[in-house]
């Protein structure tokens, strides 16, 4: 399966996801942008779009939540463990309280990882958040750069 991403405005957005009849077409934005999200087998509808292959997935995505997205930029040679690794971890967070659904997905081109999670609720993320689940420069070889996360509010967009 490959998930394909796109930044735009909302307005924009939801025009395609009203043109387009996709299962599960997730617009998420966060006051300073906009990301559309959608999974499929066929190529990408976006013109200009980050694509990407579902390593491992974890639930039914849902398109009202919150969500994040952790951008973990990873070693050539560090792939391997860094998937078994992450494989792993997307089915440990059926164990985490307020998990709707998770990805791991990697990039056709280039090396930063992204490791999708959606929220019942924000709360949720910070208390998991909190915990400091994600691997660092310092402590795991396999990174090669700052990982980083973004969140956003997944639905309508609130005038």
């Amino acid at each position: 399966m490959k998930a394909y991403m796109t930044n735009g405005t909302y307005p924009f957005l939801e025009t395609l996801k009203e043109k387009h009849s996709l299962s599960t077409f997730l617009l998420m934005h966060n006051g300073v942008k906009t990301v559309a999200y959608y999974e499929d087998t066929k190529p990408s509808i976006f013109e200009s779009s980050r694509n990407y292959h579902v390593l491992e997935h974890l639930g039914t995505l849902t398109e009202i939540a919150f969500s994040s997205l952790s951008h973990l930029p990873v070693t050539e040679e560090g792939k391997p463990i860094f998937e078994m690794d992450f494989k792993q971890k997307v089915k440990e967070l059926a164990l985490v309280e307020g998990v709707i659904a998770a990805r791991i997905l990697k990039p056709e081109r280039g090396h930063s990882y992204i490791l999708l999670v959606e929220w019942q609720e924000q709360k949720y993320f910070q208390k998991w958040k909190n915990t400091e689940p994600l691997p660092n420069k310092k402590k795991d070889s396999y990174i090669s750069g700052d990982v980083y996360t973004e969140t956003f509010d997944v639905g309508e967009e609130e005038e």
